[in-house]
């Protein structure tokens, strides 16, 4: 069976096995709830509002369980689904109240005083440049650029002498091989 149908074969006797057990949720909040949250939090930018949104997603999943159908879509799916229409409530509630900001909180890093903070802050940026060094030079100049000089894409396509598209395709492909490397470490 190819990877694809033995994966969707999988999803299907998870959705079954949830329709008939509700301990499933627990597999299935383990497997996709890190997706879902972070679906929610780059659309709304608010940890507390991403964390309650998935949580609502969830037991959306839960109660109507008995109720679905396998119709050949992957949960993950029906999840998605699911906490789109329930951001687009959220907002709509927010909009009618008035609301104007949802986080009113405003994060203050520790002082530079705070030792603690000073070796988590030195210990990140020993890995981060342990990891750029993994990466190729023109990689490493396109994300010194960009997050060491501070350059939009605009200035990196005229350092570079290249067009902007080009240079912002740059960026995002040294991002990616960044990312890589540094869940490759991770894992290790």
């Amino acid at each position: 069976m190819p990877p694809d149908e033995r994966n969707m074969e999988q999803e299907r006797q998870l959705f079954e096995r949830l329709k008939n057990d509700p301990e499933v949720i627990t597999e299935i909040y383990d497997r996709y709830s890190g997706q879902i949250f972070a679906f929610v939090l780059k659309r709304c930018s608010h940890k507390e509002t991403a964390e309650d949104v998935t949580a609502q997603c969830f037991i959306k999943l839960l109660e109507a369980a008995p109720n679905l159908e396998w119709k050949g879509v992957p949960i993950g799916a029906w999840l998605y689904r699911v906490v789109t229409n329930a951001l687009t409530d959220h907002w709509r509630r927010s909009s009618t109240r008035g609301e104007s900001a949802l986080d009113t909180d405003e994060w203050d890093p520790p002082g530079d005083d705070d030792p603690a903070w000073n070796v988590e802050q030195t210990i990140e940026r020993a890995r981060l440049q342990q990891a750029m060094d993994k990466l190729s030079t023109r990689d490493q100049e396109v994300l010194s650029l960009k997050f060491y000089a501070g350059y939009e894409t605009e200035e990196i396509a005229r350092e570079l002498a290249i067009s902007n598209n080009h240079a912002a395709v740059l960026v995002y492909r040294a991002l990616g091989r960044m990312r890589k490397v540094l869940i490759s470490e991770a894992t290790v």
